[in-house]
């Protein structure tokens, strides 16, 4: 199926895909709760639809001197309830995330799955296992998150080795292997097209790997290659730090990682 595009915004470098059509009007919404740290003010979490059923979250968190960094996930839209991808950087960022999707979308939060143990995917695991979402993540991950000082998922992904799949409410989970972080997963969600990348794969046309600090230097490359692979026809790719874009963030990711294997 081909996907629908409603309120992706693209770097004004990137060119929109041929196959991607534009029918219907932006629809995005702000919560209205921000906090200031160190004068610069936080900016609202951000709800942006992508498809029919599938929503983009954005929690912000501001970190001197950068100022705001952003964090995405997605909320997935079943019959009467969704799932989430990720928290945002916090409980209460995460809260309300879980309260926009009870209110606003009429279906609560009922499972989530969390892409790697580092707090932007991770730091709101007390405010979905207070209102009962049922949690999941790999073995790895869950283990990770318990050595980094963060709360595990209540249930395991069996995705022990590179290149294993699992079928979880409708989506495709793969572990790629190990770039951004070792246990990083991708989760595709075939209807649409959308591949959410996670921290793995970099925004924009970036030169850049952010964070290299828990890498995979070695495998990054070949570990987003494994997801291009994986999911030939998706063209929407999601990363956790930037804009929703084509399949050209992967290519690029794959192109500068590349030079710390070589």
């Amino acid at each position: 199926m081909r996907p629908t595009l409603i309120g992706i915004f693209l770097f004004s470098s990137l060119v929109f895909l041929s196959g991607c059509t534009h029918n219907a009007p932006v629809f995005s919404q702000q919560s209205e709760q921000t906090t200031q740290t160190d004068g610069v003010e936080e900016k609202p979490v951000e709800f942006v639809k992508l498809a029919t059923g599938v929503w983009l979250h954005t929690g912000y968190k501001v970190v001197p001197p950068w100022g705001n960094i952003r964090t995405n996930g997605l909320i997935i839209e079943r019959n009467d309830y969704s799932v989430l991808i990720d928290t945002a950087w916090n409980d209460a960022q995460t809260a309300e995330i879980v309260s926009w999707a009870k209110d606003t979308l009429k279906k609560p939060v009922r499972a989530s799955i969390h892409t790697h143990a580092h707090s932007d995917k991770m730091g709101g695991m007390d405010a979905l296992h207070a209102q009962g979402v049922e949690t999941y993540a790999s073995a790895l991950t869950n283990r990770l998150a318990i050595e980094r000082g963060l709360l595990p998922a209540k249930n395991v992904l069996e995705l022990a080795d590179i290149g294993s799949q699992v079928e979880w409410e409708g989506l495709t989970v793969l572990y790629p292997g190990g770039g951004h972080s070792e246990d990083n997963i991708v989760v595709n969600e075939g209807e649409n097209n959308i591949l959410f990348g996670g921290c793995m794969i970099r925004p924009g046309m970036t030169t850049s790997l952010g964070n290299t600090g828990d890498a995979n230097l070695g495998y990054w490359s070949r570990a987003v290659e494994n997801a291009t692979n994986a999911f030939p026809d998706s063209q929407i790719v999601i990363p956790s730090h930037g804009k929703p874009a084509g399949r050209e963030i992967l290519k690029n990711t794959a192109y500068i990682a590349r030079p710390k294997v070589d």
